[in-house]
Order: structure tokens, then sequence, then C-alpha cells
């Protein structure tokens, strides 16, 4: 079972219908992409030397800014779906 199966059965729980299971798998994508971006931002700025710092790496921070904002709003919209869902149950 992968982390984003394993997560989502957690969030949905037992008795979860397809349409719960599905809605949390999105969320639990979103949490481990969000992940997957802090590690890498982490890493990235552990290594720059802020004195002598390339353009292409400076390029490189933006472009994870943008892609945890996006999946930020990714985990959000699933979290209200998942809450509509459960609160329709």
């Amino acid at each position: 079972m992968s982390a984003v199966d394993s997560l989502a059965h957690a969030l949905a729980g037992k008795e979860a219908d397809q349409e719960n299971l599905t809605t949390a798998a999105e969320f639990a994508e979103a949490q481990l992409e969000l992940s997957r971006i802090r590690a890498t931002r982490t890493a990235l700025i552990a290594k720059l030397e802020f004195i002598e710092t390339d353009m292409q790496e400076l390029r490189r921070l933006l472009a994870l800014d943008r892609y945890e904002r996006y999946a930020h709003t990714k985990r959000r919209r699933a979290s209200v779906k998942l809450a509509g869902v459960s609160a329709a149950e």
C-alpha cells in the first residue's frame, strides 16, 4: 500500500465510501507534495552560499514557492471537499 493510500485510509476511516476515499487521497497526495517541496527547499537552502549564489538556484527557489502555493491550494480544496463529504454522511 502506498503512502498516499495509507494516509487516505487513515483520514477517511474504515467505513468510508469511494468518494470519501478519493477525496482523502487528493488531500494526502497534496500533503505529501508539500512535504517533498519543503525537503527540497531545505536541502537547496542548506547548500546555497548566499554570497556567491547564481541566478539558476534563486530561480529554482522561486519555482518551489509557486509549486508550494499550488500544492497548498490543492490540499485546501481537498480538505473542504472532504469536510463536505463527511458532513453529508
